[in-house]
Formats: structure tokens, sequence, C-alpha cells
């Protein structure tokens, strides 16, 4: 039995809530992955004596990921105690909040909203989400791997939630795409009680007092941002539960009009009869999205007429694509598939995901020793173009067809001096990140990058490489450990904007408030081997 998204949020329990969001959902996945929050979710479930998690509003370190096309997204990582008090407060009230989700989804015929917060089933994660290629697994033969953090973005599990797509295609003549306009940032905080208990009721004066248990989780979540009302951060998994609270009151509202369509966090995809109603959908839609001071993004809004193809044009290119060799794929096969992935990326729009989803292919195939040359080589030449390639390389690349030393430091060296002329601080970041982790320099001295970037994230790779590779026993007592600690007591007076660099750098003795009892319980954000 299909399970709904009732069942999905009632299988986690307030604990495992609680452990997934803050353990393991403090950071973008889109980081290097090179920090924890393990260390921290142990504190706060066991804080020292007398220990108190103020609720105070806090600031949040900003950092740029680059995006499919080329256009960086701002992330967010926020202050460690605001955040574990927006999870907490998520927890105490997770009953409430389960109720919710179940009357709002409880007359769905199927699931509407495709991406949430759930246990993630990672036995699945052995395929790709194609859905056709589902059919013919047998799921017996793969062990059930339940892993601890509770969202993914690409996260579909067919087999579960169904796929309501082709039922929902009979007898229409259009589809109708559509997304919300800066959704996030867009999110106004009020508006969260505002879906939790009705607009009108959360507007009355007895019903504004913060100790409400939904104006509770509108307070934590201001409190990320120093009491800002406008938007949410990205980054944090919270952000997914907090807006999907207020995106299944918009989706009862129109399903009860009767549309039928589903839901990718903030695109949709509505299957309508006529253009008239494709037009209603759009006006309805932008209506109830009003509701919640949101809007739809016009440049993305488009009526199409059916039949299409259930897959893009270029997935099912792709993914049909007959190798000539047999077994190990030769050095032609690879030449020709990535000439028609570069090819069909031409032909989309420079379509980034068309590149990567080739990568991701070819990452699966056994290869002859002239292929892995010159798939490796030419992935080298394309991350070089293509910044946003870099965070496929780990998995993708360098671990399937095990790189040697040689051949990864080269890779990085090249990665971090095309970076250092734009001035791309999350490919500097990745290049350092690959550096320490395989245990070879980018270069001697990484302070002058650090200082001048002013980028949390870099700065602290710079400090944990210098560290890592310093052949000082006391790294901090150097003349260049010296000028990391003066940097991080100078950005002290902002600690909340670099509270990650400023706090893993500097000793208990310079710290103060929750700090201190942090360094002193050696909670650190850093994954071991990263740092010397």
């Amino acid at each position: 039995m299909k399970k709904t998204y009732f069942d999905c949020l009632n299988e986690i329990t307030s604990d495992e809530l609680f452990d997934g969001l803050l353990g393991h959902g403090l950071f973008a996945d889109k980081l290097p992955p090179f920090l924890t929050s393990e260390c921290f979710l142990n504190f706060c479930k066991n804080p020292p004596n007398g220990f108190t998690f103020d609720n105070n509003s806090r600031l949040f370190i900003k950092y740029e990921s680059m995006r499919n096309i080329n256009i960086p997204r701002l992330l967010s990582i926020p202050h460690p105690i605001a955040y574990r008090n927006q999870c907490q407060t998520i927890k105490d009230n997770w009953k409430n909040i389960k109720n919710f989700f179940k009357n709002k989804t409880k007359n769905n015929s199927y699931k509407i909203s495709r991406i949430h917060i759930r246990k993630i089933d990672h036995s699945l994660k052995i395929f790709e989400t194609c859905y056709e290629n589902l059919d013919d697994i047998n799921l017996d033969e793969y062990p059930q791997v339940i892993q601890k953090h509770l969202f993914e973005m690409n996260h579909k599990n067919f087999c579960v939630d169904d796929y309501p797509e082709p039922k929902l295609l009979i007898g229409k003549r259009y589809i109708v795409k559509a997304d919300i306009s800066n959704c996030f940032p867009s999110v106004y905080s009020h508006s969260i009680p505002w879906a939790l208990v009705g607009k009108k009721y959360a507007k009355e004066k007895e019903n504004r007092n913060d100790n409400l248990w939904f104006n509770q989780i509108d307070k934590t979540t201001r409190n990320l941002k120093d009491e800002e009302t406008h938007g949410i951060l990205i980054g944090p998994h919270t952000s997914n539960l907090i807006s999907e609270i207020i995106l299944v009151v918009i989706d009862e509202k129109l399903s009860d009009k009767g549309y039928q369509y589903t839901r990718n966090i903030d695109d949709y995809s509505c299957y309508v009869q006529t253009y008239e109603d494709a037009e209603n959908f759009l006006l309805d839609l932008s209506k109830e999205l009003k509701q919640f001071n949101l809007t739809l993004n016009h440049k993305k809004t488009e009526i199409l007429e059916l039949p299409l193809a259930s897959v893009n044009h270029w997935v099912r290119k792709l993914s049909n694509h007959v190798f000539i060799s047999d077994e190990k794929l030769s050095l032609k096969d690879v030449r020709s598939f990535l000439d028609i992935a570069l090819e069909l990326m031409k032909e989309n729009k420079d379509n980034s995901a068309i590149l990567n989803y080739a990568i991701k292919i070819l990452s699966k195939k056994e290869m002859t020793k002239y292929a892995k040359e010159y798939f490796i080589d030419t992935i080298h030449h394309l991350v070089l173009l293509y910044p946003y390639l870099i965070t496929l390389l780990e998995k993708n690349v360098f671990e399937p067809f095990e790189l040697s030393c040689d051949e990864l430091q080269k890779i990085a060296k090249n990665i971090y001096d095309m970076a250092h002329k734009k001035n791309l601080y999350e490919a500097m970041s990745y290049a350092i990140y690959f550096a320490i982790k395989n245990d070879f320099k980018i270069q001697d001295d990484l302070y002058d990058m650090a200082e001048s970037s002013r980028d949390t994230i870099l700065m602290l790779l710079c400090y944990s490489h210098d560290k890592k590779f310093s052949s000082s026993r006391n790294f901090i007592r150097t003349t260049l450990g010296k000028k990391y600690k003066e940097l991080a007591k100078e950005l002290q007076s902002d600690m909340d904007e670099y509270w990650l660099f400023v706090y893993e750098v500097l000793s208990v003795g310079l710290l103060d408030r929750e700090w201190k009892a942090m360094k002193k319980n050696n909670v650190s954000f850093i994954k071991d081997g990263f740092i010397g």
C-alpha cells in the first residue's frame, strides 16, 4: 500500500526528528562535506550543568553556491544555538504539526508534494531516479539503509510514493508548468501561524502571544535571521519543513477546486482539459500564493499542449543510448556519449543538468584504460569551464575510477588556480577540501587568500589545510598560526556571521558565553581527519 504524506511523517518520532534536523541538517548539502553537527547534537542532548540555550535572535553565515545555470545561490548556515532552539520547538510541537499535515492532506487521492521531510531509504540510491527503471528492480536483493538525515532535494521513492502522473494525464490536453518566485527568501515568518491555525485566528490580538505553539515556531524561525520576518534560510533542513507548512495549505485549496497536479518543493505541474482551465489554474494559484505574500515566477510559467514525452527528450536519449562495447566501454564509446551530451546541452539552452546526468551514467560503467583516461581528462577540462560540476567529482569521478594522488592533485590545483583568478570561493573551497582529504598541499601558505576572501567556509578550509600540513605540533604558536588567530579575533566582533571559523580557531580562553562551554566540552564542527 502506498504511503500518504502523513504516513511518511508519522514514521518519524519527535526524537528522530530532532536528531535528524539538528545532527544532520544544519549544513547545506552543497557545502564541501567536511563539516558535521553530530558532536554539537550530543552536546545539546547532554548539556553541562547550568548551561542554558538562550532564545536570542542571531545573524547567520552566508555562502554562495554555484547553481547549474552558472549563477550563484546564497546558502546560509545558522547560528547553532538559534538552530537548536528552532529544532527543539519543532520537536516539542511535532504532534500538533503532524496533525496539521494530516488534516491538510487527508483528502488527497495521491501525494501532491513529491519531496518533503521523511526517512530516507538509501537502498534506492543505487539506481537512477528515472521511474521507468524501477519496475525491473528486485528490491529484496538490496539491503535497506535508513539514513539519519531526513531531507534530500532529489529524493524520490516511486515504489513507496507511487507515480501519479500517468493517471493524471488521462483525458487532459494541457500541462501547466509554474513555480514560486524566490520561494524561501520570500516566505513571511508570520505566515507560518497563518498556515497552522488560520490567518484570521492567528491575527487576533489574544493569539499573538509568543508562548502559543504556532507562534513559537514563528519566533524561533525569525531568530535565525536576527528577528527578520522576511525570508527563511536556504540550507538548513528545517526550512524545507517550514515551507511545506505553508505550501500544503495552498495545495488543499487548489485540490478542493478540482485541480490535479504535483509539486516538487515550489515547482508545479498541473494537468488540465482546456486552455481556459490552464489559465484558471494560474489565476487561482496566484491568488492563493498572495494569501501568504508569495508570487508566481512568470519567467518560468508556461502552458504546454499534450501529449509530451514522459521524460525530457535528452533524458531518454542518454538513458537509452546503446554503447558499442558489450563489456568495458571503449574510448569511442565514451567520446561519442560525451559528444552527444554536449550537443544536447547546446540544443537545450546550455541546460547543465544534461552534463550532470551524462557524468553520472558514465561513472557507473566499466571502461578500458584509454576510455578511462579520456573520461577523466575530459571531465578535468569541463569542470574548469563549468565550475558547478565540482560537486560531482568526488562521488562520480574520483572514487569510482580510483584516481591516483598525482591525478587528484593536478585536478585540484587547476581548479584552485582557475577559481582564484575568478574569485570563485566555492570552487577554491572544494579544491582545498580535496587536498586535505587526499593528503596533498595546494600551496605552502593559504592565509592571504583566507584573509582577503572573508568567506567563512574558505577561511576555515585554508586554516585546516595550513594546520594539517604544518610541521609544528602547536600550529597556533607559529607565525602563520598567529596570523589566523589574529584574524579570528578581529572577526569575533561579528561572531554570528563568522562563528564557524572564529569558534574553531580560537582557544577556550578567548571565547565566551555558549562558545566557551562548547569548547570546554570538545565540541567541533569539523569531521575527523580534516584538521591537524
